[in-house]
């Protein structure tokens, strides 16, 4: 484990207490064990959930994970299934529910052990911004989210081409006859940010999934679909800020933009938009900063 934290360049001790486990998803059938990890600083004012994106892993934030350290602040990270060091088949899901029950789990089992009777949050990119959506509107957490943060969230599909067009077609056929197909994702690594030489290491890390199948996508497609006919309910939810990226290719910026204007409106919540901003927004050199920042921000404007 201490050459996955140096690999990554994960926080070490003593810079935060750090543990790691192997959960049991709760699902009484489809159970397979999820790799959490948790660090905490010596003066600790709260606690962040972060929650990854699709094909990826916790490893691949070891850099905001230290900035939130630094910044005094707990960390739960968990690998999704089929992603990182978590069980499951990579880029397969049985269900629209199974990550947010997976999260659910993690979240409630490893939070009092952290950092008890503390404020707590949510920090979600992508695939993560979607799940941690759906942990704000199914509020089965053992702690509300005292505020969220979610940059770039899946919320609807891109406009596909070519063979993802016509796999995109074919998935509600393909995920009743053979739904475990793996298929390639087809996302170009070059839509996801301007840094050269972070998607080099992200084509090298062997953590890294290219791959999903049929039943993935029909899953993800209900998922989007309920958050997008609930969207109204964040209003009385729990304060979020939204990052979108102006030249969003990975998910589907009208989507996002659409379900914001119902779910964000008013004060207590706030989206920015990137213009000339790739996907991975925590990942684009010339507005990450402000990103880290925002975020840093929005959680101590929320400590109280």
């Amino acid at each position: 484990m201490s050459e996955y934290l140096r690999n990554y360049e994960l926080p070490l001790p003593p810079a935060a207490r750090y543990g790691s486990a192997r959960i049991p998803s709760p699902q009484a059938n489809q159970r397979v064990a999820i790799f959490a990890q948790a660090w905490v600083p010596g003066h600790a004012v709260a606690t962040v959930a972060l929650i990854h994106g699709y094909s990826e892993h916790s490893g691949n934030y070891a850099r905001l994970i230290r900035e939130f350290v630094e910044n005094n602040f707990a960390v739960i990270t968990l690998d999704l299934r089929g992603h990182g060091l978590s069980e499951g088949p990579a880029g397969h899901l049985q269900g629209p529910n199974l990550y947010a029950e997976d999260a659910e789990a993690v979240i409630n089992e490893i939070l009092p052990l952290a950092l008890p009777n503390s404020p707590f949050f949510l920090w979600g990119h992508s695939l993560g911004g979607m799940i941690g959506l759906q942990l704000v509107l199914r509020q089965r957490l053992a702690v509300a989210p005292s505020a969220a943060v979610f940059t770039s969230p899946l919320l609807g599909y891109p406009e596909l081409s070519g063979v993802q067009k016509l796999l995109a077609k074919l998935s509600p056929l393909l995920s009743k006859l053979i739904p475990a197909l793996p298929v390639s994702h087809g996302v170009s690594p070059q839509n996801l940010s301007h840094d050269e030489a972070y998607l080099a290491r992200r084509f090298e890390d062997p953590l890294m999934r290219r791959v999903a199948t049929p039943r993935w996508f029909e899953s993800i497609k209900v998922a989007m679909a309920e958050l997008q006919n609930r969207a109204a309910e964040f209003q009385q939810l729990c304060p979020t800020l939204l990052m979108l990226a102006g030249l969003e290719r990975i998910t589907n910026l009208q989507e996002a933009r659409r379900f914001a204007f119902r779910a964000f409106a008013g004060q207590k919540n706030k989206v920015i938009e990137f213009p000339g901003m790739y996907h991975e927004l925590e990942k684009e050199p010339e507005v990450r900063a402000r990103v880290v920042s925002e975020s840093i921000a929005w959680f101590r404007s929320h400590l109280k």
